[in-house]
């Protein structure tokens, strides 16, 4: 009889975890996580945060649920977390400075969300954001940087600046829009630190919620964010642009803005 009980036992404990598990979506959760984070950078797909998935999910399930199991749920969140915190390291260099041991779970969770949110969902974003703010924020400097050089033969008999001439009101914009490429490798190479890379981004919009979160962390470094080493994880952010397909998004992402400051000739 004693045997019938522990394997009934057994059955039930099964039971609760199996449930649990469908829960919290925990195998479609780590799955997807998985593919998202070992892939290159995707320009064409939304990518959904699945770690604000899991937190939800987490969140929800309570001691009074029938198949808690606090273990387990303890055991899932280490699972997940883990494989976010290996991949983005991998990734990026870049982690929390505090292990789930020294932090109270759910909170744990919710800095992990934001690294997820903040570094890899938004990380084609985050490019453009920076590159459209340090043209306009550098825009003096970098027509002052060109204007010699658009004179010169190679350029000033260009097809595409002689229609341009003709198109926009303005000799800096044209200057701007037919070097545009070597203005994204002047930014690019103008500074080689992720501290203040993140901190510009953040700053260009610093009451949206993940940016919000992402200063709390990048300020707290150390114990919040922590990088392998600030101009390796520059390096490893702007690494995506070395192929040519994020590049050319990037760069027509940047100019997209860009003409919507620009004046045209009345006459066009």
């Amino acid at each position: 009889m004693a045997y019938l009980n522990r394997d009934e036992e057994y059955f039930d404990i099964s039971e609760k975890i199996l449930e649990l598990s469908d829960e919290l979506a925990e195998e479609i959760i780590l799955t997807n996580i998985g593919d998202q984070l070992s892939s290159k950078l995707d320009l064409f797909t939304e990518k959904i945060n699945y770690l604000t998935l899991f937190r939800r999910k987490y969140t929800e399930i309570t001691s009074q649920n029938t198949f808690y199991d606090k273990v387990y749920v303890k055991e899932t969140l280490t699972r997940v977390t883990d494989l976010v915190k290996d991949s983005i390291l991998k990734r990026y260099g870049i982690s929390l400075g505090t292990d789930l041991d020294f932090y109270f779970p759910d909170n744990y969770l919710k800095d992990m969300e934001t690294l997820y949110e903040f570094f890899f969902i938004r990380h084609f974003e985050n490019l453009v954001t920076y590159f459209n703010t340090e043209l306009i924020k550098n825009h003096s400097n970098i027509v002052k940087r060109y204007e010699k050089l658009i004179q010169e033969d190679t350029h000033n008999k260009d097809i595409f600046v002689i229609q341009a001439k003709k198109k926009f009101k303005n000799i800096e914009d044209v200057i701007v829009l037919h070097f545009l490429n070597e203005i994204i490798d002047d930014i690019r190479d103008s500074m080689n630190s992720a501290y203040v890379l993140f901190d510009s981004i953040i700053a260009t919009d610093p009451y949206e919620e993940f940016n919000v979160r992402a200063s709390e962390l990048l300020m707290n470094y150390g114990n919040g964010f922590i990088f392998e080493g600030d101009t390796k994880c520059y390096q490893m952010y702007m690494a995506p642009l070395k192929d040519q397909e994020v590049r050319n998004e990037l760069r027509n992402a940047i100019l997209m803005k860009y003409l919507e400051t620009t004046e045209i000739e009345e006459n066009m």
